[in-house]
């Protein structure tokens, strides 16, 4: 079955930390923070799910106490609302900080409807931004028998891995009931990023991965996963089900090394300009990057804010849309990074449609469908369409001409 494995039908696939040198600095220099930021992390337990919030918000990084911030849930199964409540926030009872991070838990009861899911919404009432979270219930009940929890500073192991990755300075454990071992596959990975919105010609096939080393874990035990990559891991090789999941560099999901920034840089530069940046003396790129972005916006202060938006987005889409890929590569990360924060989000079973106002009344709505993967059940992919291309060539444009501003 290792083979069938292996042979995966995924659309769209494909095969040192730097100090801050002078200059115009890089997104270290900046907040890494665009405004909210929250992790949605499950516990069973038995008639209730704990809920666990890992809460960044960028106005409080100095404060201990959450203060103008608003928590409320609602349970969900086919656009039907089988509970909502309000979260009633106190520091040291329900939630604490530790670093950037607030870590916020609260109950909710087990559902059995089908498909039921938990949407979190959490309001900043002193800057008016808020930020929807969905997750599916009962998560930890897929199938297998283990769970891959990692530990936490607030609650150790009770954090089971929702967000695809993990850091190679972690200390993970396979929960499990019995002592089976988990066999751990690695896999080779180099994945292109998305291709443009408008792009028809149809998607790239799927690619066979390479496996790079199978061993196997022992169930309830610390371990730590030092080389990055993609990995598999299940109890029984003989099916096809597991759990896949990304280790990753310690200052993801911001990028630190210059090679990475460069990199990032494909959804609104020409190759040339990527593969000139990319070919420049290790000792000359931080200089040639900064000159890029002063090109771009004209002057040190506009590109200093251009350098902020732009890696902040980068950040962003690391953080909320890694699957079996880096979540900059994504189709979801691509717009995000492009355009921002939609204007709407409409979500529905296995769909969602972000809409952005382009002014004079105009707007657009991307398309996001649910699709099968192996490694995650959390994989979308953009409807592309000739239509995108206006609005497409047109927000690039102000990237190019640093006339973006939010």
């Amino acid at each position: 079955m290792l083979r069938h494995l292996l042979m995966l039908s995924l659309l769209g696939l494909a095969a040192c930390t730097t100090s801050r040198p002078a200059g115009l600095g890089g997104p270290a220099a900046y907040p890494a923070n665009p405004g909210l930021f929250c992790n949605v992390n499950l516990t069973n337990q038995g008639a209730n799910l704990q809920v666990s919030l890992e809460l960044e918000v960028e106005r409080l990084y100095n404060s201990a106490f959450l203060q103008g911030i608003q928590v409320s849930y609602q349970v969900l199964a086919q656009e039907q609302v089988l509970k909502a409540d309000s979260v009633a926030l106190q520091r040291q009872v329900n939630y604490q900080k530790v670093n950037n991070t607030f870590y916020i838990t609260f109950d909710v009861p087990q559902f059995a409807q089908p498909g039921a899911r938990l949407r979190v919404s959490i309001r900043d009432t002193q800057t008016n931004r808020t930020l929807d979270k969905e997750t599916p219930l009962g998560r930890g009940q897929n199938g297998l028998p283990f769970v891959l929890h990692k530990n936490n500073p607030s609650a150790p192991y009770q954090r089971e891995l929702f967000n695809h990755f993990v850091l190679e300075t972690d200390t993970l454990r396979f929960t499990a009931a019995d002592q089976r071992p988990v066999f751990v596959y690695r896999l080779k990975r180099d994945f292109r990023p998305a291709a443009p919105p408008m792009t028809t010609g149809g998607a790239a096939v799927g690619s066979e991965l390479q496996v790079d080393s199978l061993f196997a874990v022992p169930a309830n035990q610390d371990f730590q996963l030092l080389a990055k990559g993609l990995y598999f891991a299940q109890t029984d090789t003989s099916q096809n089900a597991g759990l896949g999941f990304s280790v990753m560099e310690r200052s993801y999901p911001r990028f630190r090394r210059v090679e990475n920034l460069i990199e990032a840089l494909l959804y609104i530069s020409t190759p040339e300009e990527v593969n000139e940046l990319s070919n420049q003396a290790p000792a000359n790129r931080k200089t040639a990057l900064d000159s890029y972005w002063l090109r771009l916006g004209g002057n040190e202060e506009n590109a200093r804010r251009m350098i902020k938006l732009y890696y902040q987005r980068v950040e962003y889409a690391n953080r909320q849309f890694t699957t079996y890929k880096e979540g900059w590569k994504t189709d979801m990360g691509m717009i995000y990074i492009a355009f921002g924060e939609p204007a709407k989000v409409d979500k529905k079973p296995g769909q969602e449609v972000w809409t952005y106002n382009l002014g004079q009344g105009q707007s657009v709505g991307f398309n996001f469908v649910q699709k099968a993967n192996q490694f995650t059940d959390n994989h979308f992919e953009l409807a592309r369409s000739s239509r995108y291309q206006e609005p497409w060539y047109d927000t690039v444009q102000k990237w190019r001409m640093g006339l973006v501003t939010n």
